[in-house]
Order: structure tokens, then C-alpha cells, then sequence
């Protein structure tokens, strides 16, 4: 057995192996068209379990030396770890980590491993069949129309940065797209005429999204009004800044929480994807083929799709008023 600076020389070997595998990985992610924020995601995963988390249990082995038994303990980590533990100095108590997040870390690390399998990198793949934990099952949060309204009418249309923020209120309600998709937008892949845009979605996969009149006409009005206001004169991106470039993530989710709390809307955390939310369910509620739906939201699988094919509480109720068997008891 390695003892001294021999065992910290095969310790650094172990790791200097690790390290090239998943150099190699990301190589092999980048060449399968992945997005740069998905590579980041399954590195940061990666990298966290292997140099972070199992040192500090004293595990130190080669690849072909872990196994179920490793990521078992993993979960059993996660489960007890807290969400935004580096902000601890802001005094909230942000919680446990959710059971999607969870889910998507031991998701990661699956992959990788049957990455290894098919790439002979591994005699064998420990993880196939291993079942992934589960998730809660929770009701999807959506905006009322009341509210979408509320929101909406708090803002100034007649200033650049009001009129702005309206036509991003209404792609998204009307369109359903991810945040990510939308300040990625480019005046060259809006068909005004045919009212659709092209987005580019994960795995740089393009769609066509269409939107409706009232966002068409609002569009106009902006873009011809208003978006020159925002950047220098040759840029290209539907929501510009200036010096080139679009309008951030952030910028967005700042916005919508300002006017939510303009609007005082309370009992629903308002963000980017309650739109989207949003969107998938009143498109199903009005009844919109959930085929279609699939194809605007870009979903890879149908069962993605499906999460939005419940009843709200409202359809509940009404539907109890009118079937209820107590109600038919008591008819005169």
C-alpha cells in the first residue's frame, strides 16, 4: 500500500486522470451540439462530485473503483444540503435543495457514466437501471388573467423602456418561450407578415413560434418607435442595449419582480418561466392540441409536455358545484 508522498503522487494521479475524462466529456458535449450553459452545468456537477464532495469523505479512486454505492451516499448529501449555501450571510433561510435539483445532479452523473461505457473509457456501466430519486409532485403555478392584466397595465408604453418591457410581457405570455430564447431574438428572425419568430432552443435547436395579432401590432409599434432609442443603430437583437449585445437574463427577472410589486401582486412568486407556466396551460385550457403545444415550447418528449395537462383548482370546483353528489341530495 501507497503510504507518504507515494500515496499523494497516486492521489494526484487519480485525480489528473479524472480531470482528462472529463475534458474529454466536454469535448464529446460540444461536438453533440450541446449548449454552453448545459456543458457548464454537467462540468460544475462533475467537478463538484469528484474534487469536492468525495475527498472530503477520504474517497480518492480510480473511475472503474466508484460506483452505486458512492452516488447513493451523493443523494443522501444532497438531500440534507442547503439551497444558496455561499449566501448564508444574507440571513435567509433558503431551504433544502428541491427534489428536481436532486434529481438533475444524479441525472449528470448517470450520463457520464454511460458516456465512459459506450466510450470503452469503462469495462462497465454501474448506473444502468439505477433508478433516479424522485420528485415531488407539486401543482404548477400559473398567472390569472387578472393578474397578467394588472402587470401590464402598470407599465408606460409611451417610453422606450416601458414599451420595451410591454412587448417582453406579451412575447412571453403569447409565446411560451424561455427566457434564454427570448433576449436571444434577432429583428432577422421575426416574419412580421406571417407573425412567427424563430428561436433557438436547447441543443441549439430552432423552432417556429408563432404570436398572435395584438402582439404583432405591438411589435410594430415598437421596434419602428421605440428600439432604435436602446442600442447604437446596428444592432440586430430585438431587445438591445447599448455598445451592442441584448438585454440579460437578469435585467428581465428584475423588471417582472419590480412590477409585481408595483402591482402588489401577492401569493405567487412571479419570475420569467410563471409565463411560460402560464402560457402551456390557458393554450391547453382554451383547448389547444397538446401536439402542437409541444412543438411551440420546444419540449424534446411529449411527457415533458403532458405536466401541463391537469385541471387547475377553478376547473375543480366547477366542475364539483355541478356534479356533486350532496348538491343532488338536497334538490327540491
Amino acid at each position: 500500500m501507497a503510504t507518504g508522498i507515494e500515496n499523494i503522487k497516486e492521489n494526484d494521479s487519480i485525480r489528473q486522470s479524472i480531470k482528462l475524462l472529463i475534458e474529454d466529456y466536454k469535448l464529446s458535449l460540444e461536438a453533440g451540439n450541446r449548449s454552453r450553459k448545459t456543458i457548464s452545468w454537467y462540468l460544475d456537477i462533475l467537478y463538484s462530485f469528484f474534487f469536492k464532495y468525495l475527498p472530503s469523505q477520504g474517497i480518492i479512486r480510480p473511475i472503474d473503483k466508484l460506483g452505486r454505492e458512492e452516488v447513493r451516499s451523493y443523494i443522501k448529501h444532497l438531500q440534507s444540503s442547503n439551497r444558496w449555501p455561499n449566501r448564508v450571510r444574507l440571513g435567509k433561510d433558503f431551504g433544502k435543495l428541491s427534489s428536481y435539483t436532486i434529481q438533475g445532479k444524479i441525472r449528470a452523473l448517470k450520463a457520464f457514466w454511460g458516456w465512459l461505457f459506450k466510450e470503452e473509457r469503462n469495462d462497465s456501466n454501474p448506473f444502468a437501471g439505477f433508478l433516479l430519486p424522485k420528485v415531488d409532485k407539486s401543482l404548477i403555478v400559473i398567472l390569472t388573467k387578472g393578474q397578467i392584466l394588472q402587470l401590464l397595465r402598470a407599465i408606460d408604453r409611451h417610453t422606450s423602456l416601458g414599451a420595451r418591457n410591454y412587448i417582453v410581457i406579451l412575447l412571453l405570455i403569447d409565446t411560451g418561450v424561455r427566457i434564454s430564447e427570448l433576449i436571444s431574438i434577432k429583428i432577422t428572425d421575426i416574419d412580421i407578415a406571417q407573425s412567427y419568430v424563430k428561436v433557438t432552443g436547447k441543443g441549439r435547436k430552432e423552432r417556429i413560434v408563432p404570436f398572435s395579432g395584438i402582439t404583432r401590432k405591438e411589435l410594430i409599434k415598437y421596434i419602428n418607435r421605440y428600439r432604435l432609442d436602446l442600442c447604437d443603430a446596428d444592432s440586430n437583437f430585438l431587445f438591445p442595449v447599448k455598445y451592442n449585445g441584448h438585454i440579460s437574463v437578469n435585467c428581465i427577472q428584475q423588471m417582472i419582480r419590480r412590477l409585481a410589486e408595483k402591482v402588489g401582486l401577492k401569493n405567487v412568486k412571479c419570475h420569467p418561466h410563471i409565463f411560460r407556466h402560464t402560457f402551456a396551460t390557458m393554450f391547453l385550457e382554451k383547448g389547444g392540441s397538446p401536439v402542437i403545444l409541444k412543438e411551440i415550447m420546444g419540449h424534446e418528449s411529449f411527457q415533458t409536455t403532458q405536466k401541463y395537462i391537469h385541471p387547475q383548482p377553478q376547473d375543480l370546483r366547477r366542475q364539483h358545484i355541478k356534479y356533486s353528489p350532496v348538491a343532488d341530495l338536497f334538490e327540491e
